[in-house]
């Protein structure tokens, strides 16, 4: 694959997991894994979703958002603002904005190669199994994740260790101003997963904990029902 003619990149910082028992779903996936946004602001719910669970971290490297130009121009690029509601400080996150997928798959594997990035995430629709082989790798070498944000979820098949389907759920209500948004919440459904059983959960953003509440544990991992915090990877 060709390197690109320019990669413009925009330097704009992720939270904790259990390293064993049922939570562990939540922890660092060295490797890949795909988030698929679904229903109304899908890739926002997906993109919301994998910040949250990478948000803080002791010696954090930087987040990487590799997403070619018409994505961004459809879809809009992460502010620093929403980066910073998840404790993410301007100028670890690098965004990286390639012409095609082609050069936006070559930049991913690049940016997991050089070891800078703690999360690398390619909003990539169209990568072959050959080519998400190459980025589970390179992620694994690096002790990095490498996430796949996609809208059509298992198309094409990919060797991500585990894929996600996310969609947005209404916010928590506010406990000041009932006509202002609360805590953000999704619907994170693990679909396939090679370390353990799949599995379906509505989470909420805490601020002042910086990690996700588990407000509901569905069937998958045996997670119980009732309000519960799970740190992010």
């Amino acid at each position: 694959m060709s390197k690109p003619d320019l990669i413009s990149a925009t330097a704009l910082s992720p939270a904790k997991t259990p390293e064993n028992g049922a939570e562990a779903v939540f922890s660092a996936c060295l490797g890949l894994e795909e988030a698929a946004g679904s229903g109304p602001g899908g890739a926002a719910a997906g993109m919301g979703f994998l910040l949250a669970r990478a948000a803080r971290r002791e010696h954090p490297r930087l987040i990487a958002l590799v997403a070619p130009v018409n994505w961004l121009a459809e879809r809009g690029r992460l502010m620093a603002r929403g980066a910073l509601r998840f404790g993410i400080e301007p100028g670890r996150l690098l965004i990286v904005r390639p012409r095609t997928e082609a050069e936006a798959l070559w930049a991913l594997e690049e940016v997991l190669r050089s070891g800078a990035a703690d999360l690398a995430i390619g909003a990539v629709e169209g990568a072959s199994l050959t080519q998400t082989r190459r980025l589970d790798m390179a992620a694994r070498e690096a002790g990095a994740t490498a996430a796949l944000l996609r809208l059509k979820p298992g198309e094409p098949l990919s060797a991500a260790r585990r894929r996600w389907r996310v969609s947005a759920l209404p916010s928590a209500p506010d406990p000041w101003d009932e006509r202002a948004p609360g805590r953000p919440r999704w619907r994170a459904e693990l679909v396939r997963r090679r370390d353990g059983a799949p599995g379906c959960w509505d989470l909420e953003w805490n601020d002042e904990t910086g990690r996700l509440d588990l407000v509901a544990g569905l069937a998958g991992d045996g997670l119980g029902q009732g309000s519960r915090t799970v740190a992010a990877a």
